[in-house]
């Protein structure tokens, strides 16, 4: 199935923790072999998918590996997507990741919080 379909998994302590007053889960997102890039981004993501219950302000990506390298995550809070962007030439200039690009093999560390 094209599109995102990315597993989810908790890092740490069943995926939850504080910071400060804030909740916030550390997770990865898995993308399979299946899975291709859709232009807007990624905006199925809920709160409750990373095991909190509030709206999330944020995500955050903390790490990846090698195969998601060259690519810029992006949180869009205006459309609630996150978003990929790399430039794909010479020049400085980030562009959308084109659609229906592969993400076959990239695994994203976000971090979530989520509004107090």
């Amino acid at each position: 199935m094209a599109g995102f379909n990315a597993t989810i998994a908790g890092v740490g302590d069943n995926k939850l923790d504080v910071y400060g007053a804030t909740d916030v889960s550390i997770s990865t997102l898995t993308f399979l072999s299946t899975d291709t890039y859709l232009t807007g981004g990624y905006t199925g993501l809920t709160a409750a998918a990373f095991g909190l219950s509030r709206p999330i302000l944020s995500i955050e990506v903390i790490g990846m590996n090698t195969a998601g390298l060259g690519m810029v995550w992006i949180w869009n809070t205006q459309t609630s997507a996150l978003m990929a962007y790399w430039s794909g030439t010479a020049s400085a200039v980030l562009n959308q990741v084109a659609n229906t690009t592969s993400l076959n093999g990239v695994v994203l560390t976000v971090r979530v919080t989520v509004q107090r």
